[in-house]
């Protein structure tokens, strides 16, 4: 039932109620609101609903639309020739873009391009050898982590600084989704913890953000009111989402006007296509014996990546959640990736020592990267919340904590900033900060944004300016 939906100001006066042939209304009812949170609930399924018209008051403003954070993580560094604009100033007046970055070109003026910042606590700094550990253990806190034969300490960071703040904001403080299981104990990188390259987000000094690697599970806490924890044949055995709600929705139609009874149908029709999506591989188990049976997250790293942003999207649509942090593969990961015909591991490809033939792989798998993220931002940039698109309101974060591969540094990172963070943010730049600038500077940055303001950051100066 909608146990939430409740008219806030009934109205005493009858007003007649137009209708259409087919019975459903053509304006909204009189002196009723929708709460902001109002969830549809039936069959021990959840669906949050986005905004609407009905859930502002007569003549009154809308709230404000919400900030969101999002940083997407790409591991082994990127091909720099192929990466960087070929000169600073406004994107849309390059002569000649960058391949990796061509599949954003027809988004130039909704991302920028951020050059020279650094993160100096992933340098070895006396602890020797371990830069994929450290790459993704001091991106998000900007702490140098511990090598002390598997022992962790690091500190917390800048995602969950976001969310601690914004707590109580939506039903979700935040989450941290990655396309790779991680390793909680023992070494992976010359005597760090395995941890450390499974995981962007940490609570604590000494305890990890649970990262979330099955699009199915996620979709259960977004849309099932489920915390996963439901195996796949149970799961399959439930009814679809918008089965289990059925009844409340079509009573909910018959209240709102034509604009919001547009967008509800657009909405669940793509919760529905999501449902199918996930249940074309989830399924598979139904046609053939359990112990062929696939795993919990598909084979495909497109697929994966694609299905895990969409969720993301129709996360910040129903502002179920506000800060998103994706480890697209872990960092180090030797994947190949057969998607681009490729059967090297990644990050053997990334010892190049100048291969032209492993460059042009590295760039392939760059641009494929690239080619994913674009698809999330057009996403983004397609859905609408209070008169401003979803990617307006936001702050998305792409990059690596390693420059170069063969080089193992972590100077001049490969880094893009996408949307405008409710008008903060001026993109649509390649923007060169001087030789040294702390890339804390730009998680100093973001977090004010949200309002948050820490009085240190790693070693972080102040907020980055020119954003």
């Amino acid at each position: 039932m909608l146990a939430t939906m409740r008219p806030t100001e009934p109205s005493r006066t009858a007003e007649p109620r137009p209708s259409r042939a087919d019975g459903a209304r053509t304006r909204p009812v009189p002196g009723w609101v929708l709460p902001r949170r109002a969830v549809l609930r039936g069959a021990g399924a959840a669906l949050f609903l986005p905004w609407l018209e009905a859930m502002a008051r007569a003549g009154a403003r809308e709230p404000e639309p919400a900030r969101r954070l999002v940083y997407v993580y790409v591991p082994n560094g990127v091909q720099r020739p192929a990466w960087r604009p070929e000169a600073e100033g406004e994107l849309a007046q390059l002569g000649t873009w960058p391949a990796t970055l061509l599949p954003l070109r027809h988004l130039s003026a909704k991302f920028s391009v951020l050059g020279g910042l650094d993160q100096a606590k992933a340098n070895p700094n006396g602890d020797g050898p371990g830069d994929h550990a450290r790459a993704a253990a001091a991106f998000l806190t900007g702490v140098q982590p511990l090598k002390a034969d598997g022992a962790v300490r690091l500190g917390v960071s800048a995602d969950l600084l976001a969310a601690e703040a914004l707590a109580g904001a939506t039903p979700l403080p935040n989450l941290a989704l990655g396309c790779e299981g991680a390793r909680q104990s023992g070494q992976c990188d010359s005597g760090y913890a395995c941890a450390y390259q499974g995981h962007l987000s940490w609570r604590s000094a000494t305890v990890p953000e649970h990262k979330e690697t099955s699009p199915s599970r996620l979709f259960d806490r977004l849309f099932r009111g489920g915390d996963g924890a439901h195996s796949p044949r149970e799961r399959s055995r439930r009814r679809a989402v918008l089965d289990a709600v059925l009844g409340d929705l079509k009573r909910l139609e018959g209240r709102l006007g034509a604009a919001d009874r547009h967008k509800l149908d657009e909405y669940t029709t793509g919760v529905v296509e999501l449902e199918r999506r996930l249940a074309a591989w989830r399924d598979v188990e139904q046609h053939v014996p359990d112990s062929e049976r696939p795993g919990e997250t598909p084979t495909d790293l497109g697929e994966h990546g694609r299905l895990f942003f969409e969720l993301i999207a129709r996360a910040f649509e129903i502002d179920a959640v506000r800060v998103v942090s994706v480890l697209l593969t872990n960092e180090g990961s030797n994947r190949a990736y057969r998607e681009l015909d490729q059967e090297d591991g990644h990050h053997g490809l990334s010892h190049h020592q100048g291969d032209p033939a492993k460059c042009a792989a590295l760039a392939r798998i760059d641009r494929f990267h690239v080619e994913l993220l674009a698809g999330f931002l057009d996403r983004l940039d397609g859905a609408t919340e209070s008169g401003h698109t979803l990617l307006d309101q936001s702050m998305v974060v792409y990059g690596s904590g390693i420059g170069d591969g063969d080089k193992h540094d972590h100077e001049d990172l490969p880094l893009l900033l996408a949307g405008k963070g409710g008008g903060t943010l001026h993109p649509g730049r390649h923007v060169r900060y001087p030789r040294g600038t702390p890339m804390n500077d730009l998680h100093l940055a973001l977090l004010e944004r949200l309002g948050v303001r820490p009085t240190r950051f790693g070693d972080g100066r102040g907020p980055l300016d020119h954003l």
